[in-house]
């Protein structure tokens, strides 16, 4: 019986993340078709085998929130106050990965927020966000690195988007983060992941998410995000946006990629280099 219930589990954790791949490919097929075959199997073996890995990592990790508490390396001591943004359904245990490679790369300000998906909405988020960059930048006395992974990139740049908070803020880096929303919310539960459909107000409206202006926005996106549909709503519009490309990954599975985090660590420094010249 046990080793039924093990086997269970083990094929649904494999099965469900290889299904929303192959969902993906098939709902982007006009991408899919000009690409080789050996790229195409290349690239979603990868990112299902990351969906599978980073899946197990999600949940088994999500109960302890205390491992955002984790000592952490010292490395160089980059003191440049740090602030970490978290994605639906998620909590601040999903950087606790992420934070590691940072601090290995020398980044040692590094600080997490967040929020409950299922009882509040985007602009209260935006709002609590506000007064936590304040209070951080306050503290701290220095301008603050915003990072946000899918919401959190959504929530940090509408946070940035207000004049008084954008000039204490160096930047903003999203990771996996659906600037035109995604086809998937129509299934997620709470108004928060609903919201997130590409016809919400979020997306449309007079009222829909604005961007800080006179700052650098980096956006950091996989070809094979699972959860993002279609893939084309990885990409801002704004022209005033770099976009970076990693590796085939899954989208929680970039939080957890060791190329991930260096190119958030190269960003990190190109901007520091931009404001300092």
């Amino acid at each position: 019986m046990i080793k039924l219930l093990a086997t269970t589990i083990v094929t649904l954790f494999a099965a469900a993340p290889a299904a929303l791949i192959l969902f993906a490919a098939l709902f982007n097929w006009k991408i899919i078709k000009n690409k080789p075959l050996k790229q195409n199997l290349q690239e979603l073996g990868c990112a299902a085998a990351s969906s599978v890995a980073s899946l197990f990592i999600a949940i088994t990790t999500r109960p302890f929130t205390c491992l955002d508490k984790l000592p952490l390396p010292e490395k160089n001591g980059d003191t440049l106050p740090i602030l970490m943004v978290h994605g639906l359904y998620h909590n601040k245990a999903a950087w606790f990965i992420m934070k590691y490679r940072l601090s290995m790369q020398g980044f040692s300000n590094l600080n997490t927020w967040q929020y409950n998906s299922f009882t509040t909405s985007y602009p209260e988020l935006v709002l609590e966000l506000r007064r936590e960059i304040l209070k951080l930048q306050k503290k701290q006395n220095r301008k603050v690195m915003l990072i946000g992974h899918s919401l959190g990139g959504l929530l940090i740049s509408g946070a940035a988007s207000d004049p008084e908070i954008e000039k204490l803020t160096a930047g903003i880096i999203t990771i996996a983060t659906p600037f035109k929303g995604s086809m998937l919310a129509v299934t997620a539960p709470g108004r928060l992941g609903k919201s997130l459909h590409p016809q919400s107000a979020l997306f449309i409206s007079e009222n829909k998410i604005h961007f800080p202006e006179h700052i650098r926005k980096t956006a950091i996106i996989s070809p094979t995000d699972e959860m993002v549909l279609p893939w084309e709503n990885l990409e801002p519009d704004h022209e005033q946006w770099t976009i970076k490309r990693s590796p085939a990954l899954g989208h929680v599975a970039m939080l957890y990629s060791r190329r991930v985090a260096r190119i958030v660590a190269e960003t990190i420094r190109e901007i520091k280099n931009e404001s300092a010249a």
